[in-house]
């Protein structure tokens, strides 16, 4: 298997970045959803949406029992 990389500056800003925007960027909440979901391993809790908020969470917590 031969692998290769192309880097494609983009010419519109001076450092050449692109795809910022991108949701894949800034995970931070599915990632913050993923450790909740993680810490209540057991309950049958599956969270599938984010923001999740105080309430949110209690809702799921009370439909996965």
């Amino acid at each position: 298997m031969e692998t290769t990389h192309r880097e494609t500056p983009s010419p519109l800003n001076p450092v050449g970045a692109k795809g910022v925007g991108e949701a894949g960027a800034i995970p931070t909440g599915a990632l913050f959803a993923q450790a909740v979901e993680d810490a209540l391993a057991g309950s049958g809790l599956e969270i599938c949406e984010i923001p999740l908020s105080p309430n949110r969470l209690f809702e799921l917590i009370h439909e996965a029992r």
